[in-house]
């Protein structure tokens, strides 16, 4: 655009994004009329250039030409009015569309989390899995787990469950041992690694996992069915020993320590 507010035919090309060819068929069917100035160079206004994005719009919503020039050759066109009007359904449809993108990610990360879910439950018998994955689907929560556990990527869901197999056989040749046990405490160390880092993958802006959230969450996991289930598919009494073993490393080792602890990922 030159300093008197013209545009070139190149020039609106380039910012309309229509092609010089278009704009010269526009003109030729009075769509949209070029000026000219004194040397006879065509040239368009900041007017015509408005215009323009108003008749893009209609050729979106696949009006003919003639009936495009007729709306806007109709002695009461208001194109600042049409601008407004359309800017707001536009921007109601870029909301919605928004909402709608929000929605889907939400679904696929759903998709995901179950997919992750067999990931881990591989090995374990199919038809407890199929219960598993059905009971946390129902809970009202189930949901928002399934969407923590779809963050995670393929390559660390199943390099999760390579530690984790490794260290639950580890874990059932100690389920003898007290809890206190050095042995067994060693293990709930890399428990709670294992959770942190899994907490790091998943949710959004974590800070570590601290006493008082591995609390929380081994008492939610005492009163949890389906985790309880899990543990004692592997082993009778598995549940039981680890959840007092966790709690034992929450207050005798991670209390008090959890600047040391929370970074371990």
């Amino acid at each position: 655009m030159n300093d008197k507010g013209k545009y070139s035919v190149g020039q609106l090309s380039k910012l309309s994004g229509v092609s010089v060819r278009t704009l010269h068929f526009y003109d030729e069917k009075n769509v949209l009329k070029a000026k000219r100035d004194n040397n006879g160079y065509r040239f368009y206004s900041n007017y015509d250039a408005a215009l323009l994005q108003q008749i893009i719009v209609y050729r979106q919503m696949d009006m003919p030409l003639d009936e495009i020039a007729s709306i806007i050759q109709a002695d009461d066109f208001d194109l600042l009015s049409v601008l407004q009007k359309q800017h707001q359904l536009l921007t109601k449809r870029r909301n919605d569309t928004e909402k709608m993108i929000e929605r889907i990610e939400v679904s696929m990360k759903i998709a995901r989390g179950e997919a992750n879910l067999d990931v881990l439950f591989e090995g374990l018998p199919s038809a407890k899995v199929k219960k598993w994955k059905s009971d946390i689907k129902e809970h009202e929560t189930g949901e928002k787990v399934l969407e923590v556990y779809g963050k995670i990527s393929d390559d660390d869901i199943h390099a999760l469950k390579h530690v984790a197999d490794e260290w639950t056989e580890r874990y059932l040749k100690v389920t003898h041992l007290p809890v206190n046990d050095k042995k067994v405490q060693e293990l709930m160390e890399e428990a709670y690694v294992m959770m942190n880092r899994m907490y790091y993958q998943s949710v959004d802006n974590f800070e570590g996992l601290n006493y008082a959230l591995l609390k929380a969450c081994n008492e939610e996991g005492r009163q949890d069915e389906v985790v309880v289930d899990i543990y004692e598919t592997y082993q009778q009494g598995m549940a039981e020993h680890y959840f007092d073993a966790m709690d034992y490393f929450a207050e005798h080792y991670l209390k008090g320590n959890e600047d040391k602890y929370a970074l371990l990922k």
